[in-house]
């Protein structure tokens, strides 16, 4: 009995983890400042690469790169192998870059953007997609 005792709160708290994440995401994009400067808590190095115009449709795509390694690693924990799960988690990342974009439309001082939708797609593939990769790697080989 103990032993179900720990994997249930580690599964609570990924849950909790990607929840947080997906919080976040809202957070930066939904505020009426695209810039993330006035956040403290960001390390300078970058807050300086995300409020450079030239990157600013590409930092759409970092969350999600690790949002998605955190969905992936958690899948594995819980041992998911059916691919279904695997891909409805990688739809749950592209409707929550949907959803945030689309929730710009109400800011006055944003706009929602088609390639934010692209940025932040791509950057739950290379989340998830590698984590993916080597869990079916890794199984096939130890068969």
């Amino acid at each position: 009995m103990s032993k179900s005792l720990p994997s249930k709160n580690i599964k609570i708290f990924g849950i909790c983890l990607f929840s947080f994440g997906i919080f976040l995401i809202f957070l930066f994009s939904w505020k009426t400042n695209p810039n993330v400067g006035e956040y403290s808590f960001l390390p300078d190095w970058l807050i300086n690469w995300a409020d450079q115009y030239r990157n600013n449709r590409k930092r759409t795509g970092v969350p999600f790169i690790f949002l998605g390694f955190l969905a992936g690693a958690y899948l594995i924990y819980i041992k998911q192998k059916s691919l279904r799960f695997w891909i409805l988690t990688g739809l749950i990342l592209v409707l929550t870059v949907i959803i945030a974009e689309l929730g710009q439309y109400f800011i006055p001082s944003r706009d929602p953007d088609p390639k934010d939708v692209l940025w932040g797609s791509i950057g739950a593939g290379i989340g998830l997609l590698p984590i993916f990769i080597f869990y079916k790697i890794t199984t096939y080989l130890k068969k």
